[in-house]
């Protein structure tokens, strides 16, 4: 804040720079034209050169303060919103795409930085402005400080209530078609293939041009819109120019120039307001939006006063109901002791994958109780029980970067052998070793430069690090083909017993290959320890 401070400071300074750059011009044109001494205009020769150069320094200055604040406060609310993203995981926002997520929460942290830069800096810097040229003014002559001070205030009351309500009335809605146009894209990227294989590329370009056309055309009313603050500055200051010029008849002459030319100095600073004004409600909406976020309710919520963490391990599901907001499967009965595996079967839509999130803590259990090491799983913090049971999804994240900085997601601290030794358990030490970069391999674009068991392996390796002792996998051995398919699983099963495992699939082969079985949504079949688990309405 004290940067900030100092910059609007500096911004304030540069603008009186410009003012008075304007005004002495103006005065030293005026008393040339009257030919005097060359020495009587050496003090405004001097004064112009000054107000010139150090116009510019002194906004150099404010840009670098004000910028390095501004780049400050955006970080901690990019911090603040992945944190409240990881809050609210995996049901996130309701109602937004993928893209559209990414797309919002990107372009509202910036409005926080356009509210500091380009919504309260101008107006602070206009206010002082006007302030010291209505005072200049009124020194020469009271009645033009008066005309000067009254359209200046005039201008900007107009502009502060007309150019946000136009714009709002205008129906701008570009960051929800911005929104669009990013869910669209991001959708392509990631389904170009199966696009392409199966003719449907013309969909998803007529999608993206509509959304790119409506975006283009709330930009091209919002910039009309907000042209009207940039009339009403002008009028204004044109109607002052005007009436100063006829009440400056007794004025001395070398004056008339000062303060017939002040209104136009302040076009400069009324502009930026108007300017400012037109981001107004976008910069609403975005922390609006951001505070809808940060008020969001969490998916998975912390007992006031949190039990230790277990230092068992064993997994004991009982009556368990899992669902998001109606129940998708229930009666699920299981229990699995330290080091044991069981694979988890049914057909599509019967809750496989919700149960491995509530299992894994990213889902609230509906009904019934889950416990890890003998205590229930909501008396513990949910970090707590997620640093023991990992979960990898069917579609896992593996970011644009090295294979180093993909692992030490899980353990920042992780030295180099830690790495080979995670990566040697999940069946992958061998081929990085083998690359001419080793771990500082680039993966590429989600893991684009790896084949699917690759990816799939770097990510098990990733859970192997963060120390977790029950790992939920989701169709770890979906797009591989037999061979691959059945050298991961040979990786996986071999990781316990020192792990417990759970892999959720509805391959027969690696059903086969586990032998231990809950089927849900299959009633009147054994399941492990307990009895079977039965998917609702089946």
């Amino acid at each position: 804040m004290t940067r900030l401070a100092w910059g609007r400071v500096f911004g304030v300074l540069s603008q009186l720079a410009a003012i008075a750059l304007l005004l002495v011009s103006a005065w030293l044109i005026v008393r040339a034209a009257e030919q005097p001494p060359v020495l009587y205009l050496m003090v405004a020769i001097v004064s112009v050169r000054f107000f010139g150069l150090s116009r510019a320094g002194l906004r150099y200055v404010e840009r670098l303060l004000t910028h390095d604040a501004a780049l400050a406060r955006v970080t901690e609310a990019r911090v603040a919103a992945y944190r409240d993203l990881d809050r609210v995981a995996p049901a996130g926002v309701t109602g937004r795409r993928r893209g559209d997520l990414v797309s919002r929460v990107v372009s509202d942290i910036d409005a926080v930085q356009d509210r500091m830069l380009r919504l309260r800096s101008p107006w602070v810097v206009a206010l002082v402005s006007i302030a010291a040229t209505t005072v200049l003014v009124a020194v020469i002559d009271p009645a033009s400080g008066l005309v000067v001070g009254g359209a200046a205030g005039a201008a900007m009351a107009l502009v502060r209530v007309i150019v946000p309500w136009a714009v709002r009335r205008s129906g701008d809605d570009s960051s929800g078609w911005r929104g669009d146009l990013a869910a669209d894209v991001s959708h392509g990227v990631i389904a170009a293939p199966d696009l392409v294989a199966y003719g449907a590329t013309e969909l998803l370009r007529e999608s993206a041009h509509r959304s790119i056309d409506r975006l283009a055309s709330a930009q091209r009313s919002t910039a009309r819109l907000a042209g009207i603050g940039e009339a009403v500055v002008l009028v204004a200051t044109g109607i002052a120019v005007a009436v100063v010029a006829g009440m400056s008849a007794g004025l001395a002459p070398v004056l008339v120039g000062v303060v017939v030319l002040a209104p136009i100095a302040l076009i400069e600073p009324l502009t930026a307001v108007a300017d400012a004004e037109g981001l107004r409600p976008s910069i609403e909406d975005a922390e609006r939006r951001l505070a809808e976020l940060a008020d969001a309710r969490e998916a998975v919520a912390d007992p006031v006063v949190a039990r230790s963490a277990p230092t068992a391990f064993a997994l004991d599901v009982d009556a368990l109901a899992v669902g998001w907001t109606d129940i998708v499967a229930s009666g699920i009965d299981l229990v699995l002791a330290e080091g044991e595996v069981v694979a988890v079967a049914g057909p599509s839509g019967s809750g496989k994958s919700t149960l491995a999130l509530t299992l894994s803590r990213l889902v609230e259990p509906r009904a019934g109780a889950v416990r890890l090491g003998g205590v229930e799983v909501r008396e513990l913090a949910a970090a707590d029980v997620r640093s023991t049971i990992g979960y990898l999804a069917q579609d896992e994240i593996v970011f644009d970067t090295t294979i180093r900085e993909n692992l030490r997601i899980a353990a920042p601290s992780a030295s180099d052998a830690d790495l080979l030794e995670a990566l040697g358990r999940a069946g992958l030490a061998d081929f990085v070793e083998s690359l001419p970069d080793g771990l500082d391999t680039a993966v590429g674009e989600r893991g684009s430069r790896l084949s699917g068991g690759e990816r799939q392996r770097l990510c098990l390796a990733r859970l192997v690090l963060g120390g977790h002792r029950v790992l939920v996998l989701d169709e770890p051995t979906e797009h591989l083909d037999e061979e691959a398919a059945e050298a991961l699983l040979d990786d996986v099963l071999a990781l316990s017993p020192e792990r417990s495992i759970i892999v959720v699939t509805h391959s027969p082969r690696v059903l086969d290959r586990v032998g231990r079985t809950l089927e849900l949504g299959c009633p009147g079949r054994p399941v492990g320890r307990r009895t079977r688990g039965q998917a609702a309405g089946v």
